[in-house]
Protein backbone atom coordinates (compact mmCIF):
# COMPACT_ATOMS: atom_id res chain seq x y z
CA UNK A 1 0.00 0.00 0.00
CA UNK A 2 1.47 3.40 -0.89
CA UNK A 3 2.24 5.68 2.00
CA UNK A 4 -0.29 8.47 2.50
CA UNK A 5 2.40 10.74 3.88
CA UNK A 6 4.06 10.86 0.46
CA UNK A 7 0.85 12.12 -1.08
CA UNK A 8 0.31 14.81 1.55
CA UNK A 9 3.84 16.10 1.68
CA UNK A 10 3.95 16.32 -2.08
CA UNK A 11 0.80 18.52 -2.27
CA UNK A 12 -1.43 15.61 -3.21
CA UNK A 13 -4.27 15.89 -5.65
CA UNK A 14 -7.86 15.81 -4.51
CA UNK A 15 -8.25 12.27 -5.84
CA UNK A 16 -5.50 11.00 -3.53
CA UNK A 17 -7.08 12.71 -0.53
CA UNK A 18 -10.43 11.10 -1.23
CA UNK A 19 -8.74 7.72 -1.69
CA UNK A 20 -6.98 8.11 1.66
CA UNK A 21 -10.21 9.01 3.44
CA UNK A 22 -12.00 6.04 1.87
CA UNK A 23 -9.16 3.70 2.88
CA UNK A 24 -9.33 5.00 6.43
CA UNK A 25 -13.04 4.28 6.65
CA UNK A 26 -12.49 0.77 5.36
CA UNK A 27 -10.01 0.14 8.18
CA UNK A 28 -12.39 1.33 10.89
CA UNK A 29 -14.41 -1.12 12.96
CA UNK A 30 -18.18 -1.31 12.79
CA UNK A 31 -18.45 0.27 16.22
CA UNK A 32 -16.59 3.30 14.91
CA UNK A 33 -18.92 3.68 11.94
CA UNK A 34 -22.56 3.14 12.90
CA UNK A 35 -24.61 1.64 10.07
CA UNK A 36 -27.51 4.02 10.55
CA UNK A 37 -28.47 6.92 12.77
CA UNK A 38 -32.10 7.22 13.71
CA UNK A 39 -32.74 10.66 15.16
CA UNK A 40 -35.25 10.94 17.99
CA UNK A 41 -38.70 12.18 17.01
CA UNK A 42 -38.84 15.96 17.13
CA UNK A 43 -42.02 17.80 17.96
CA UNK A 44 -42.63 20.64 15.58
CA UNK A 45 -44.31 22.59 18.38
CA UNK A 46 -41.02 22.87 20.33
CA UNK A 47 -38.49 22.83 17.49
CA UNK A 48 -36.92 26.32 17.33
CA UNK A 49 -36.75 26.09 13.54
CA UNK A 50 -40.55 25.79 13.49
CA UNK A 51 -40.61 29.51 14.28
CA UNK A 52 -40.34 31.55 11.11
CA UNK A 53 -38.09 34.11 12.83
CA UNK A 54 -35.57 31.50 13.98
CA UNK A 55 -35.64 29.80 10.58
CA UNK A 56 -35.02 33.13 8.82
CA UNK A 57 -32.22 34.07 11.22
CA UNK A 58 -30.34 30.77 10.83
CA UNK A 59 -30.77 30.94 7.04
CA UNK A 60 -29.27 34.46 7.01
CA UNK A 61 -26.27 33.36 9.09
CA UNK A 62 -25.64 30.35 6.86
CA UNK A 63 -25.97 32.33 3.64
CA UNK A 64 -23.69 35.12 4.86
CA UNK A 65 -20.85 32.79 5.88
CA UNK A 66 -21.05 30.23 3.07
CA UNK A 67 -20.82 33.07 0.55
CA UNK A 68 -17.45 34.29 1.88
CA UNK A 69 -14.32 33.24 -0.04
CA UNK A 70 -11.60 31.54 2.00
CA UNK A 71 -8.00 32.71 1.92
CA UNK A 72 -4.87 30.88 3.02
CA UNK A 73 -2.07 32.90 4.57
CA UNK A 74 1.53 31.83 5.02
CA UNK A 75 3.57 33.90 7.45
CA UNK A 76 0.96 36.64 7.12
CA UNK A 77 0.93 36.74 3.30
CA UNK A 78 -1.81 35.37 1.07
CA UNK A 79 -0.83 32.35 -1.03
CA UNK A 80 -2.11 32.00 -4.57
CA UNK A 81 -3.53 28.49 -4.22
CA UNK A 82 -5.58 27.36 -1.23
CA UNK A 83 -5.01 23.84 0.09
CA UNK A 84 -7.64 21.38 -1.08
CA UNK A 85 -8.34 20.29 2.48
CA UNK A 86 -9.44 23.85 3.27
CA UNK A 87 -11.53 24.15 0.12
CA UNK A 88 -13.25 20.83 0.93
CA UNK A 89 -12.78 19.98 4.64
CA UNK A 90 -15.04 16.92 4.26
CA UNK A 91 -14.11 15.02 1.12
CA UNK A 92 -17.63 13.62 0.80
CA UNK A 93 -19.48 16.94 1.05
CA UNK A 94 -19.29 20.45 -0.32
CA UNK A 95 -17.70 23.21 1.72
CA UNK A 96 -21.03 25.05 1.65
CA UNK A 97 -22.82 22.17 3.40
CA UNK A 98 -19.94 21.77 5.84
CA UNK A 99 -20.06 25.43 6.91
CA UNK A 100 -23.87 25.51 6.96
CA UNK A 101 -24.01 22.56 9.37
CA UNK A 102 -21.38 24.19 11.56
CA UNK A 103 -23.30 27.48 11.77
CA UNK A 104 -26.59 25.73 12.57
CA UNK A 105 -24.90 23.64 15.28
CA UNK A 106 -23.31 26.68 16.91
CA UNK A 107 -26.47 28.80 16.75
CA UNK A 108 -28.95 26.18 17.94
CA UNK A 109 -26.81 24.12 20.32
CA UNK A 110 -23.80 26.34 21.01
CA UNK A 111 -21.41 23.54 20.02
CA UNK A 112 -20.02 21.95 16.88
CA UNK A 113 -17.88 18.83 16.77
CA UNK A 114 -15.49 17.75 14.00
CA UNK A 115 -14.19 14.19 13.98
CA UNK A 116 -10.73 14.00 12.45
CA UNK A 117 -10.19 11.42 9.73
CA UNK A 118 -6.48 10.61 10.12
CA UNK A 119 -4.45 8.34 7.88
CA UNK A 120 -0.76 7.65 8.40
CA UNK A 121 -0.48 10.58 10.80
CA UNK A 122 -2.13 13.11 8.47
CA UNK A 123 -5.60 14.67 8.78
CA UNK A 124 -7.25 13.97 5.43
CA UNK A 125 -10.81 15.01 6.23
CA UNK A 126 -13.14 16.40 8.90
CA UNK A 127 -16.59 14.98 9.63
CA UNK A 128 -19.11 17.14 11.48
CA UNK A 129 -21.06 15.30 14.18
CA UNK A 130 -24.63 16.15 15.23
CA UNK A 131 -24.07 17.93 18.58
CA UNK A 132 -27.15 16.37 20.21
CA UNK A 133 -25.46 12.94 20.02
CA UNK A 134 -22.13 14.01 21.52
CA UNK A 135 -21.47 13.89 25.25
CA UNK A 136 -18.39 15.29 27.03
CA UNK A 137 -16.80 13.91 30.19
CA UNK A 138 -13.96 15.42 32.22
CA UNK A 139 -11.85 12.42 33.20
CA UNK A 140 -9.68 14.56 35.49
CA UNK A 141 -12.70 16.05 37.33
CA UNK A 142 -10.82 19.34 37.38
CA UNK A 143 -12.50 22.34 35.70
CA UNK A 144 -9.22 24.26 35.80
CA UNK A 145 -7.28 21.54 33.94
CA UNK A 146 -9.78 19.16 32.34
CA UNK A 147 -8.92 15.98 30.48
CA UNK A 148 -11.79 15.62 28.07
CA UNK A 149 -13.31 12.52 26.55
CA UNK A 150 -16.00 12.63 23.89
CA UNK A 151 -18.62 9.96 23.25
CA UNK A 152 -20.59 9.68 20.03
CA UNK A 153 -23.16 6.90 19.52
CA UNK A 154 -21.40 4.57 21.95
CA UNK A 155 -17.86 5.22 20.70
CA UNK A 156 -15.36 7.11 22.86
CA UNK A 157 -12.86 9.59 21.46
CA UNK A 158 -10.03 11.53 23.05
CA UNK A 159 -9.51 15.26 22.72
CA UNK A 160 -6.97 14.61 19.94
CA UNK A 161 -9.66 12.93 17.82
CA UNK A 162 -12.27 15.69 18.09
CA UNK A 163 -12.21 19.41 17.34
CA UNK A 164 -14.70 21.11 19.64
CA UNK A 165 -16.08 24.50 18.57
CA UNK A 166 -17.95 26.67 21.09
CA UNK A 167 -20.08 29.70 20.30
CA UNK A 168 -19.83 31.19 23.80
CA UNK A 169 -17.24 29.73 26.14
CA UNK A 170 -18.00 29.89 29.87
CA UNK A 171 -15.28 28.91 32.39
CA UNK A 172 -16.11 25.66 34.14
CA UNK A 173 -18.59 24.49 31.49
CA UNK A 174 -17.67 21.64 29.21
CA UNK A 175 -20.19 22.67 26.56
CA UNK A 176 -20.60 26.06 24.95
CA UNK A 177 -23.72 28.20 24.95
CA UNK A 178 -25.60 29.19 21.83
CA UNK A 179 -28.05 32.06 21.39
CA UNK A 180 -31.08 29.77 21.09
CA UNK A 181 -30.13 27.33 23.85
CA UNK A 182 -29.12 30.14 26.24
CA UNK A 183 -32.44 31.96 25.90
CA UNK A 184 -34.75 28.98 25.67
CA UNK A 185 -37.49 30.66 27.72
CA UNK A 186 -37.86 33.49 25.20
CA UNK A 187 -38.05 31.03 22.31
CA UNK A 188 -40.60 28.92 24.21
CA UNK A 189 -42.60 32.09 24.89
CA UNK A 190 -42.75 32.76 21.16
CA UNK A 191 -43.98 29.19 20.66
CA UNK A 192 -46.74 29.68 23.25
CA UNK A 193 -47.86 32.96 21.66
CA UNK A 194 -48.03 31.31 18.24
CA UNK A 195 -49.96 28.30 19.57
CA UNK A 196 -52.38 30.50 21.51
CA UNK A 197 -53.13 32.56 18.42
CA UNK A 198 -53.83 29.41 16.40
CA UNK A 199 -55.97 27.95 19.19
CA UNK A 200 -58.12 31.09 19.43
CA UNK A 201 -59.40 30.66 15.90
CA UNK A 202 -59.77 26.85 16.05
CA UNK A 203 -60.98 26.18 19.60
CA UNK A 204 -64.75 25.64 19.60
CA UNK A 205 -65.01 26.61 23.29
CA UNK A 206 -64.46 30.28 22.50
CA UNK A 207 -67.86 32.09 22.27
CA UNK A 208 -68.72 33.40 18.83
CA UNK A 209 -71.35 35.86 20.05
CA UNK A 210 -73.57 37.01 22.94
CA UNK A 211 -77.40 37.09 23.23
CA UNK A 212 -78.45 39.82 25.70
CA UNK A 213 -81.70 41.39 26.88
CA UNK A 214 -82.78 43.94 29.46
CA UNK A 215 -85.80 41.89 30.52
CA UNK A 216 -85.72 39.30 33.29
CA UNK A 217 -85.05 35.77 32.01
CA UNK A 218 -84.82 32.25 33.34
CA UNK A 219 -82.86 29.19 32.18
CA UNK A 220 -85.80 27.90 30.12
CA UNK A 221 -86.10 31.17 28.14
CA UNK A 222 -82.34 31.30 27.61
CA UNK A 223 -82.12 27.71 26.37
CA UNK A 224 -85.05 28.25 24.00
CA UNK A 225 -83.43 31.39 22.59
CA UNK A 226 -80.17 29.55 21.98
CA UNK A 227 -81.99 26.63 20.35
CA UNK A 228 -83.88 28.86 17.94
CA UNK A 229 -80.75 30.84 17.12
CA UNK A 230 -78.90 27.64 16.15
CA UNK A 231 -81.75 26.30 13.99
CA UNK A 232 -81.60 26.46 10.23
CA UNK A 233 -78.68 26.89 7.88
CA UNK A 234 -75.81 29.19 8.84
CA UNK A 235 -76.87 31.76 6.26
CA UNK A 236 -80.52 31.90 7.33
CA UNK A 237 -82.05 35.02 8.85
CA UNK A 238 -82.31 34.76 12.63
CA UNK A 239 -85.44 36.05 14.41
CA UNK A 240 -84.96 36.96 18.05
CA UNK A 241 -87.80 37.46 20.53
CA UNK A 242 -88.04 38.66 24.12
CA UNK A 243 -86.03 41.75 23.16
CA UNK A 244 -82.86 39.69 22.68
CA UNK A 245 -79.92 41.39 20.98
CA UNK A 246 -77.05 39.55 19.31
CA UNK A 247 -73.50 40.89 19.58
CA UNK A 248 -70.82 38.97 17.61
CA UNK A 249 -67.37 38.61 19.14
CA UNK A 250 -65.22 39.53 16.15
CA UNK A 251 -61.86 40.61 17.52
CA UNK A 252 -59.23 41.48 14.95
CA UNK A 253 -55.60 40.42 15.49
CA UNK A 254 -54.59 43.97 16.45
CA UNK A 255 -57.25 44.13 19.21
CA UNK A 256 -56.00 40.80 20.58
CA UNK A 257 -52.37 42.09 20.45
CA UNK A 258 -51.30 39.16 18.29
CA UNK A 259 -49.46 41.46 15.90
CA UNK A 260 -47.71 43.34 18.71
CA UNK A 261 -46.67 40.08 20.36
CA UNK A 262 -45.38 38.68 17.10
CA UNK A 263 -43.41 41.87 16.40
CA UNK A 264 -41.90 41.76 19.89
CA UNK A 265 -40.91 38.09 19.51
CA UNK A 266 -39.31 38.80 16.13
CA UNK A 267 -37.26 41.65 17.58
CA UNK A 268 -36.19 39.54 20.57
CA UNK A 269 -35.07 36.58 18.47
CA UNK A 270 -33.30 38.86 15.99
CA UNK A 271 -31.45 40.39 18.95
CA UNK A 272 -30.53 36.93 20.25
CA UNK A 273 -29.11 35.86 16.89
CA UNK A 274 -27.43 39.22 16.34
CA UNK A 275 -29.13 39.72 12.97
CA UNK A 276 -30.15 43.27 11.94
CA UNK A 277 -33.91 43.80 11.85
CA UNK A 278 -33.69 44.94 8.24
CA UNK A 279 -32.34 41.52 7.21
CA UNK A 280 -35.10 39.83 9.21
CA UNK A 281 -37.64 41.88 7.21
CA UNK A 282 -38.91 43.31 10.50
CA UNK A 283 -39.68 46.97 11.14
CA UNK A 284 -38.38 48.58 14.32
CA UNK A 285 -40.44 51.38 15.86
CA UNK A 286 -38.73 54.75 15.74
CA UNK A 287 -36.08 53.66 13.23
CA UNK A 288 -35.38 55.53 10.04
CA UNK A 289 -33.57 53.20 7.64
CA UNK A 290 -31.29 54.92 5.15
CA UNK A 291 -28.48 53.63 2.97
CA UNK A 292 -25.82 54.83 5.40
CA UNK A 293 -27.23 53.23 8.56
CA UNK A 294 -28.15 50.01 6.71
CA UNK A 295 -24.54 49.79 5.54
CA UNK A 296 -23.34 50.46 9.08
CA UNK A 297 -25.64 47.77 10.49
CA UNK A 298 -24.20 45.30 7.98
CA UNK A 299 -20.65 46.14 9.07
CA UNK A 300 -21.64 45.65 12.72
CA UNK A 301 -23.35 42.39 11.77
CA UNK A 302 -20.10 41.17 10.21
CA UNK A 303 -17.87 42.34 13.06
CA UNK A 304 -19.94 41.27 16.06
CA UNK A 305 -22.07 38.37 14.84
CA UNK A 306 -20.53 36.61 11.85
CA UNK A 307 -17.03 36.94 13.31
CA UNK A 308 -18.07 34.77 16.27
CA UNK A 309 -18.85 31.89 13.91
CA UNK A 310 -16.06 32.59 11.44
CA UNK A 311 -13.35 32.70 14.10
CA UNK A 312 -14.14 29.17 15.32
CA UNK A 313 -14.24 27.79 11.77
CA UNK A 314 -10.99 29.52 10.80
CA UNK A 315 -9.13 28.05 13.78
CA UNK A 316 -10.47 24.57 13.06
CA UNK A 317 -9.48 24.66 9.39
CA UNK A 318 -6.04 26.04 10.29
CA UNK A 319 -5.28 22.75 12.06
CA UNK A 320 -5.36 21.06 8.65
CA UNK A 321 -2.38 23.09 7.39
CA UNK A 322 1.35 22.97 8.13
CA UNK A 323 2.77 25.29 10.77
CA UNK A 324 3.03 28.89 9.62
CA UNK A 325 -0.18 28.70 7.58
CA UNK A 326 -3.56 29.96 8.63
CA UNK A 327 -7.08 30.23 7.20
CA UNK A 328 -9.06 33.47 7.01
CA UNK A 329 -12.38 34.46 5.45
CA UNK A 330 -12.32 37.30 2.94
CA UNK A 331 -14.56 39.91 4.59
CA UNK A 332 -14.13 42.50 1.85
CA UNK A 333 -16.46 40.51 -0.38
CA UNK A 334 -19.28 40.73 2.20
CA UNK A 335 -19.18 44.53 2.47
CA UNK A 336 -20.32 45.21 -1.04
CA UNK A 337 -20.20 48.90 -1.86
CA UNK A 338 -22.06 50.48 -4.71
CA UNK A 339 -20.28 50.83 -8.04
CA UNK A 340 -19.23 54.48 -7.58
CA UNK A 341 -17.76 53.92 -4.09
CA UNK A 342 -15.96 50.77 -5.21
CA UNK A 343 -14.33 52.42 -8.21
CA UNK A 344 -13.36 55.43 -6.10
CA UNK A 345 -11.67 53.13 -3.58
CA UNK A 346 -9.83 51.30 -6.37
CA UNK A 347 -8.61 54.59 -7.84
CA UNK A 348 -7.31 55.71 -4.44
CA UNK A 349 -5.53 52.37 -3.95
CA UNK A 350 -3.84 52.58 -7.36
CA UNK A 351 -2.88 56.20 -6.75
CA UNK A 352 -1.34 55.29 -3.38
CA UNK A 353 0.53 52.45 -5.15
CA UNK A 354 -0.52 49.72 -2.76
CA UNK A 355 -2.58 48.07 -5.52
CA UNK A 356 -1.72 47.78 -9.21
CA UNK A 357 -4.29 47.98 -12.03
CA UNK A 358 -3.76 44.28 -12.72
CA UNK A 359 -4.45 43.41 -9.07
CA UNK A 360 -7.66 45.44 -9.18
CA UNK A 361 -8.70 43.69 -12.40
CA UNK A 362 -7.99 40.34 -10.77
CA UNK A 363 -10.35 41.23 -7.89
CA UNK A 364 -13.05 41.88 -10.49
CA UNK A 365 -12.34 38.62 -12.30
CA UNK A 366 -10.80 40.36 -15.33
CA UNK A 367 -7.67 39.48 -17.29
CA UNK A 368 -4.55 41.58 -16.59
CA UNK A 369 -3.75 44.37 -19.04
CA UNK A 370 -0.14 43.33 -19.56
CA UNK A 371 -0.44 39.61 -20.17
CA UNK A 372 -3.30 37.11 -20.05
CA UNK A 373 -3.43 34.69 -17.17
CA UNK A 374 -3.24 31.06 -18.11
CA UNK A 375 -6.25 29.08 -17.06
CA UNK A 376 -5.45 27.53 -13.70
CA UNK A 377 -5.70 23.82 -13.24
CA UNK A 378 -8.51 22.61 -11.05
CA UNK A 379 -8.10 20.46 -7.99
CA UNK A 380 -7.99 17.29 -10.10
CA UNK A 381 -5.10 18.61 -12.20
CA UNK A 382 -7.21 19.26 -15.26
CA UNK A 383 -7.46 22.61 -17.08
Amino acid sequence: MPKMGAFICGMSTWTNLKRAASTFRALQTRSDMPAAITPPPRSTSTDPLALSTVFRGIQILQTALTGLPIRQLKNGYQVERVDNRVLHPDVNRSRRDFISDTVASLALDGNAFYRKVVFDGQIVSLEILPPQYVTIVDLAHDPASPRLSFSYLGTDYSATDIIHLKFLNVPGRLRGLGPISAAREEVDGAHLARDYKAQWFTDGSNPKGILSTDKPTNPAIEEEAKRKFKEGAPGDIKVLGHDFHYQPLTLNPKDMQFLETQKFDTTQIARLLGVPASLMLAAVDGSNLTYSNIEQSWIEFSDYTLAAYAGEIEEALTTLLPRGNEVAFDWDSSRRANTTDKYTAYAAAISAQWLTPDEVRMKEGLQPLNQPIKQKEDINGEA
